[in-house]
């Protein structure tokens, strides 16, 4: 099975936790002009009067009326309306069973001509989620930030029927976008493509004393040949690749939430506070504190 298959196999597109977050139409002017801009959940713009422009994953765009574009998850991006424009949006996560970002993951076609159903497939996926509306438009602040937990928490009140139907719409909108995808050449792709056991048992059991051991339990493997097979597909040892994640995870809680240093520690698997300390500082180059002053 190629790397791309194995990524999107139908497995694990079936168990994918899609959820809309906020959807809705709006018409922004020269006040939507923001730098460096990054979020834990994918964006999809229509576009349909106007102009303005956008730039990530080293590209720019040119957003036109009749584009469908798409910004995944923990993509830094600029945006900027020189004049105004009408536009739908939609802010959503495609969690794979691991707790990473199908998006995230994933290099595509980020803009493509929309397809004739997209205005009237998200007019009802506005109806169907009426009071799903970002809280403010400005990315950096505090309610903006805290919102997309906030969602993911509530308790999701539509029906049966239109749940379903939402989930049509959402896979509908996404099928072009991944018909040109294929992994991005970063260490959680490759790790998803062949060790997605090990993923699960990380993100599943996080606030826990994981051992090599464990990890290679999980893999079905002697620990030293666990470890050496994963250097060699991943591009680090299993021991690193935990601690990058219990970083991502710490600096997420860091962002978007208001747990306090000894909270987040024990949540990454870090009891003491002050051990969270100096490994976030080495890990990222900065103390956890200075983290959250700079991107909140």
């Amino acid at each position: 099975m190629s790397e791309r298959d194995s990524l999107m196999q139908k497995e694990s597109l079936a168990a994918l936790d899609l959820k809309v977050l906020a959807v809705q139409r709006t018409q922004p002017n020269r006040w939507w002009n923001w730098k460096q801009v990054v979020s834990p959940f994918s964006r999809l713009w229509l576009i349909l009067e106007g102009v303005a422009f956008t730039s990530h994953h080293g590209q720019e765009f040119t957003l036109k009326p009749g584009q469908l574009h798409l910004v995944p998850a923990f993509s830094y991006h600029d945006c900027h309306c020189p004049d105004s424009f009408d536009h739908y949006y939609v802010c959503f996560v495609t969690r794979l069973p691991t707790g990473i970002d199908l998006l995230s993951m994933l290099e595509c076609q980020f803009q493509i001509p929309a397809p004739p159903h997209a205005l009237a497939t998200l007019e009802r996926l506005e109806a169907i989620y009426p009071d799903r509306k970002l809280p403010c438009f400005d990315p950096f602040q505090e309610e903006y930030k805290k919102f997309p937990a906030r969602v993911e928490r509530e308790k999701d009140e539509v029906k049966p029927a239109d749940w379903f139907e939402s989930q049509g719409i959402m896979r509908l909108l996404l099928a072009p976008f991944l018909r040109s995808a294929h992994p991005r050449e970063d260490i959680h792709a490759r790790a998803a493509t062949r060790f997605l056991a090990v993923q699960e048992y990380i993100h599943e059991h996080m606030n826990e004393r994981l051992s090599l051991p464990d990890m290679g339990r999980v893999a079905g493997l002697n620990p030293n040949y666990f470890s050496d097979l994963f250097k060699e597909v991943v591009g680090i040892r299993p021991m690193e690749y935990l601690a990058r994640r219990r970083v991502e995870r710490a600096q997420y809680l860091l962002a978007t939430s208001a747990a306090s240093i000894k909270e987040i520690a024990h949540e990454v698997g870090v009891p003491s506070p002050w051990h969270f300390t100096r490994f976030f500082t080495k890990m990222s180059g900065m103390s956890p504190s200075s983290y959250r002053a700079q991107h909140r």
